[in-house]
């Protein structure tokens, strides 16, 4: 009988168990639906959606194929335990406080810190093109409230929730026209909850009316939400955001050069825009922040 995924955490962790099999003992593949070949979006925010605080709001997403997280968790706990090998450890890499030697990582040293988040950049960007995928969409708020006016702070997160879907259902179209017809779940942790609010109200919007450019095809029922802690996936997405954040708002792009090949790009012998980078999407006219993107993304 075919697994059904059903919009709660009890049957999700079912889900999960059922992929963990299928890792493990692949002896008993044969047992597991082909409909299982999903993708899992993993979204993460930097900076907030009011038209005051921040000057910049974006989504970071890493689209992990399902075959591939078990390993990332099992990489992800090793690179912790080598940093870590004695006293109290991270359940999770943070980034911001990881670089800045906060909380636990005041245990590490500076030059520790910075090969800490190179190794576990490497870790992503040693993933294939089809088993991870990066996508950023980068709003300039003052620009985006001055071109949108009466908009709310909710109103931007639906904009930049439908560009980061609508991008991450490219890849999946992309992913169906080479014989692969993989769906997609997106998946928030709920500490964020603004955020994961607002990915519920429009994901629902968008299967049920489509977005400004058509219908979301391959993206399948609700937003799920995971903590962090128990999560490699939203990890990468933080390192997502934190790091295209860094660059935009900083010109730091140590973070965003290393992780900028794992970003969607259409295949270079594509015949319609070969090379165009579909994971990266700025909203806004900034100079500064068009020449940083496209010093990492050319």
């Amino acid at each position: 009988m075919p697994l059904q995924v059903e919009s709660n955490l009890a049957s999700w962790e079912s889900y999960l168990k059922v992929v963990r099999v299928w890792e493990t003992r692949p002896q008993l593949a044969f047992f597991v639906p082909r409909e299982l070949g999903m993708y899992l979006l993993y979204v993460d925010e930097s900076g907030d959606p009011g038209p005051h605080g921040s000057d910049i709001l974006l989504l970071g997403g890493a689209a992990l194929f399902e075959g591939k997280w078990l390993h990332v968790e099992s990489d992800v706990a090793a690179l912790i335990g080598r940093y870590f090998p004695s006293g109290p450890r991270p359940d999770e890499l943070h980034f911001a406080p990881l670089r800045q030697g906060r909380q636990v990582y005041r245990r590490l040293t500076p030059a520790q810190r910075s090969s800490l988040i190179r190794d576990f950049c490497s870790i992503v960007t040693d993933l294939l093109s089809n088993e991870v995928a990066l996508f950023t969409v980068i709003a300039d708020k003052a620009w985006w409230f001055a071109s949108h006016p009466g908009k709310s702070g909710d109103d931007l997160y639906a904009e930049l929730f439908e560009q980061l879907s609508s991008r991450f259902d490219l890849f999946l179209r992309r992913r169906y026209a080479e014989g692969n017809p993989n769906k997609g779940i997106i998946i928030a942790d709920p500490h964020k909850p603004s955020l994961s609010d607002s990915l519920k109200r429009n994901q629902k919007l968008f299967q049920r009316e489509g977005h400004r450019w058509g219908n979301l095809y391959n993206l399948i029922e609700t937003v799920f939400f995971l903590d962090s802690s128990e999560s490699p996936g939203l990890q990468i997405a933080d390192l997502c955001s934190y790091g295209v954040w860094r660059l935009v708002t900083t010109g730091d792009d140590t973070i965003a050069q290393a992780i900028s090949g794992a970003f969607d790009r259409e295949p270079l012998n594509s015949r319609v825009n070969p090379g165009k980078w579909h994971g990266v999407h700025f909203l806004g006219k900034d100079p500064t922040v068009r020449a940083r993107l496209a010093k990492v993304w050319p």
